[in-house]
């Protein structure tokens, strides 16, 4: 069975829970026998990833560039998303022209502009389609999305080819049964589903923890934003117990985002400025000794639209560390997680609440190990990228 992905950007380079899903599920079904091509349109992240040239393979998967744009800079990037991506996307539609003459059995979409065009484009030329979901389409429309009228005309086009789109697709892979119970009625009849839940590759978690004493934090890593992710809770929480538990800190990892003023703020206000870090924008690399060497992971995520629909790939990524973690009570994460069993559960938006589930995690060391071994298991059973794999893997099989 042969598969061909299109991408913004090289899942095994660019950093964020997209490109772990699509990363863990590709390396997945390789592993199961399936031919991987990933096809990348929106350039390379970084000078290194461009040393790779425009064919390369990894861990058996073929990664093709049909862009030639560098975004390792801020600049570059902003120069390439507000000047060039026109003439990139012209460029990129006549590079894509290419698939049509390639033999392969699934044409694998994402919500990616040149990927949803080039389909409604060539829709009758084109062989069995697939298109995986992972949150509603309007995120967009949430507060702290948007920042200016380029970025609004843009997410609205993409909306607009995305609900064209999945009306012609013929298999869907949805991560939460409330985004499955949303699409089914807006696809045709013939199309089939399968509910895949996030995935994690358990191994990248299975190191050492490395015991010091004199660096005991509680970690967070991903969008610094309070919308999406509530980092001022976190922050907030934190505030209120890290008296009772001298030398921890609250380390952040993440790109810069327009909450981090009104965070910094608060630390401020809060007098914690020696107790709070920003460690930048982690490497995947990097993530697995960031997270397993923590005291405690935390994601106060808010309920909000997002939150609803999606289900954040990070929280697997915490529950395979062994360590304990602190979540909150939204979307999708109750129907796996039990408080004090397998995390310590919160009401969202409550900082107090969240307060109350970091102290009970730091507290008792003991209970604590046994909810993050809890915590493991439930990751196993349901976000394990092995058995995930497998079920993907047949379902296509299945539907060829």
């Amino acid at each position: 069975m042969k598969i061909v992905l299109i991408r913004n950007y090289n899942p095994y380079y660019e950093n964020g829970a997209s490109a772990n899903r699509f990363a863990s599920l590709a390396d997945g079904l390789c592993k199961n026998g399936a031919q991987v091509i990933i096809v990348v349109t929106g350039g390379y992240s970084s000078v290194q990833e461009k040393k790779n040239g425009t064919r390369y393979f990894h861990k058996g998967i073929e990664i093709r560039y049909f862009s030639k744009l560098l975004n390792h800079t801020l600049l570059r990037r902003r120069i390439n998303k507000y000047l060039l991506s026109e003439i990139n996307d012209k460029i990129t539609q006549f590079r894509l022209k290419r698939l049509l003459s390639w033999d392969y059995d699934y044409l694998w979409l994402t919500n990616n502009i040149n990927a949803l065009k080039f389909f409604n484009a060539n829709n009758g030329k084109i062989g069995r389609s697939l298109i995986e979901i992972n949150e509603f389409h309007d995120i967009y429309k949430q507060p702290g999305h948007i920042t200016n009228k380029i970025q609004l005309k843009k997410f609205q086009e993409v909306e607009a080819l995305f609900l064209s789109v999945i009306k012609k697709i013929d298999c869907f892979a949805i991560m939460t049964n409330t985004l499955l119970e949303f699409y089914k009625p807006m696809a045709k009849a013939s199309a089939r589903f399968i509910h895949l839940p996030m995935t994690v590759d358990m191994s990248r978690f299975d190191i050492e923890k490395q015991v010091q004493a004199e660096s005991r934090y509680i970690a967070y890593a991903g969008a610094l934003s309070n919308e999406k992710d509530g980092v001022d809770i976190s922050i907030r929480a934190f505030g209120s117990i890290c008296a009772q538990h001298p030398g921890l800190e609250l380390r952040l990892a993440g790109g810069w985002q327009p909450g981090v003023e009104k965070q910094k703020q608060i630390i401020s206000q809060l007098g914690i400025e020696d107790r709070v870090k920003y460690v930048g924008l982690l490497s995947a690399d990097q993530i697995p000794n960031f997270f397993v060497n923590a005291d405690v992971l935390a994601l106060p995520r808010p309920d909000s639209h997002q939150a609803q629909g999606g289900f954040p790939t990070k929280l697997g990524e915490y529950l395979a560390t062994k360590n304990p973690v602190c979540v909150t009570r939204v979307g999708e994460i109750p129907n796996y997680l039990e408080d004090n069993v397998s995390a310590f559960m919160a009401t969202p938006g409550d900082a107090d609440s969240f307060a109350d589930a970091l102290q009970r995690a730091l507290s008792d060391k003991e209970n604590a190990k046994r909810v993050g071994e809890g915590g493991y298991s439930v990751a196993y059973e349901n976000f394990n990228m092995d058995v995930q794999a497998k079920r993907f893997y047949d379902f296509l099989q299945e539907n060829l």
